[in-house]
């Protein structure tokens, strides 16, 4: 019974295990063109890393957002408690089924991150660690708002503002799921930077299930306060 117990385990592991590395390899995949740029930064000159940098502002809203949509596709499956499905097969159906939002949202998310980073570079990167810890906390907040939005894009089918404008209110009036997402990313992202190993294992589908996993426990408790105000507008 105890070897029969072990066993099982370890399949479910297993399954587990390789559910979450085929999924960050199909992300790591369809990200192979902002990989090779990236790599391509090493030993360039500041001339180059302008080109560089105009480069991967489009191409991000082309490869990256559609490939993390359809991770956190994948994610949603687990969350939901629909794990068993064929990854590679439904990880092509959801990048397929998500390539307009992601790229509209890449669009959108591109130009607003570039104007972030443009005012790290000229007003915070030299200011006092009170100030750089307060800009850190505000960048930990726009962070889950856009991975609220790869969780809105595969949960819900809404127009492309309404999506923009429900994650920006979804993620300030939940603070602690706020907080919580940019810890979980943050940590993954800096044992990475150790564990490189991580990296084609799973950081990805790491971040999108954890990220996804918050985002799902709002929404639930979202549709409980609208349930529970229904039914005391009904016995009134």
């Amino acid at each position: 019974m105890e070897m029969n117990g072990l066993m099982g385990g370890f399949y479910k592991f297993s399954v587990i295990f390789t559910r979450i590395v085929v999924t960050n390899m199909m992300w790591l995949l369809f990200n192979l063109p902002i990989l090779y740029v990236l790599l391509s930064l090493i030993g360039s000159n500041f001339a180059n890393l302008q080109t560089t940098g105009i480069l991967l502002a489009i191409l991000t809203p082309c490869v990256f957002f559609p490939a993390t949509a359809a991770m956190y596709g994948i994610a949603r499956k687990w969350v939901m408690g629909e794990g068993d499905i064929p990854v590679i097969r439904s990880y092509l159906r959801y990048y397929k089924e998500n390539y307009r939002k992601s790229l509209l949202g890449g669009i959108v998310f591109v130009l607003f991150w570039s104007g972030w980073l443009v005012n790290y570079l000229l007003f915070f990167k030299d200011q006092s660690p009170l100030i750089l810890a307060v800009f850190f906390i505000i960048t930990a907040f726009f962070f889950t708002w856009n991975s609220h939005y790869f969780s809105y894009i595969v949960h819900f089918e809404l127009r492309f503002v309404t999506m923009l404008k429900n994650t920006f209110i979804l993620t300030i009036s939940n603070p602690f799921s706020t907080v919580g997402v940019a810890l979980i990313a943050g940590a993954f992202v800096y044992m990475s930077s150790s564990l490189t190993f991580l990296l084609p294992i799973g950081i990805g589908s790491l971040i999108a299930y954890f990220s996804y996993f918050y985002f799902y426990k709002i929404i639930q408790k979202t549709i409980l306060k609208i349930e529970s105000r229904k039914a005391s507008v009904n016995q009134a």
